[in-house]
């Protein structure tokens, strides 16, 4: 059965996280646990604390970076009882599946987290509001969590997390250039996913088109702190997060998790170094080739090897490796991991999604070419 699932409602304008207090009224909600970490609560939190005047709030501020499993039970343990209308993640990915965590465990306290699915309900009793700070990771339209559980990470989902409400303002988004770049690639690599997995749509290619000739016309200047660049980056994330959220992703995602695990590389960088060889490999399909060519139009490129060139420039422009080896990484310690490479990205759950099967042998190919 096909899906598409959209959040609620989505508020986006630059500064429109001084009227959160406003919005929330209007939803009827008066009592609010917002989630945050320590560092954005020290860029706003006297902002958030004007915006929430004349509401019942508390903020919870000690998110941890991928928040392990434990953690998020014991913290939960603090809000069981507390009866509030609503959650808000206020913050980057980790902070939205950190809230959505909590969510689940406040309606249902004895709820194991390890156990959630797409099949089961999970019925929440409290709202998720998400105002996300980077434009990357598509957290905040997506129902999905990834949490850390000793040393594996645990990708959980189910279409109740799907934030009720989402909060865009560029505002709240970083300044340094680093960042800018790691996080719109990963939003730009979510609509390439998009578009080329076997469980894609119309609705799903039509946003990730978009995001993509965005991202793609807009970050060269984003990265220089171009307010309306920076606007439209932050919508493009979006966009790419609620195609690749009803789609899936596919084999640069599973290469560049394995990559970025075993190397603890960024999550965006990671992935964009998988995406042209995933576009090569992809193309032996027919139609996920004329999708490829499809999207070099959008962006005045002539075919696949166009598309694949243009990208090539993006990256040098903005700032993105091409190759393993621009990162520093010793050839000889690479290639004594290529083996463990293969496994992790063989036992990713997104490579299901790609339109081509690929092998062993295959991803061996890719990550030894790709140094």
């Amino acid at each position: 059965m096909s899906l598409f699932q959209l959040p609620r409602k989505i508020y986006f304008q630059r500064d429109i996280f001084d009227s959160l207090g406003e919005i929330l009224r209007k939803e009827g909600i008066k009592k609010v646990l917002v989630v945050t970490d320590e560092h954005i609560f020290s860029l706003f939190g006297e902002r958030l604390n004007r915006s929430l005047q004349g509401l019942e709030f508390e903020v919870f501020k000690e998110v941890l970076p991928e928040p392990e499993l434990n953690y998020i039970e014991k913290s939960a343990q603090k809000f069981e009882k507390k009866g509030y209308d609503a959650i808000v993640a206020f913050g980057g990915g980790s902070v939205i599946d950190f809230a959505k965590s909590l969510a689940i465990k406040v309606s249902d306290p004895g709820m194991q987290l390890k156990n959630v699915n797409p099949f089961e309900p999970l019925n929440l009793r409290i709202k998720l509001i998400a105002i996300p700070t980077t434009s990357g990771t598509g957290s905040d339209v997506s129902f999905g969590i990834v949490l850390s559980n000793e040393k594996t990470k645990l990708a959980l989902g189910n279409y109740e997390l799907v934030p009720t409400i989402d909060i865009l303002d560029s505002s709240l988004t970083p300044t340094d250039k680093r960042i800018i770049v790691a996080t719109g690639i990963d939003a730009f690599v979510h609509s390439f996913e998009a578009i080329a997995s076997n469980n894609s749509s119309i609705f799903t290619d039509a946003l990730a088109e978009r995001a993509i000739e965005t991202i793609y016309h807009n970050m060269p200047k984003a990265i220089d702190n171009d307010e309306s660049s920076k606007d439209l980056m932050h919508l493009s994330a979006t966009l790419a997060g609620i195609a690749f959220s009803n789609s899936g992703t596919a084999i640069a995602h599973a290469l560049g998790h394995s990559f970025g695990s075993t190397f603890h590389a960024t999550h965006g960088t990671s992935v964009g170094l998988f995406l042209i060889p995933s576009i090569i490999f992809n193309s032996q399909d027919n139609q996920t080739r004329e999708k490829y060519i499809r999207v070099a139009r959008i962006i005045d490129a002539d075919g696949v090897e166009g598309l694949i060139e243009s990208i090539r420039a993006f990256y040098s422009m903005v700032g993105q490796p091409h190759r393993v080896s621009e990162l520093g990484i010793d050839r000889e310690q690479y290639m004594s991991k290529i083996e463990e490479l293969v496994t992790k990205a063989m036992q990713d759950s997104e490579i299901a999604f790609n339109p081509v099967i690929a092998g062993e042998e295959d991803l061996r190919k890719i990550f030894i070419e790709n140094f």
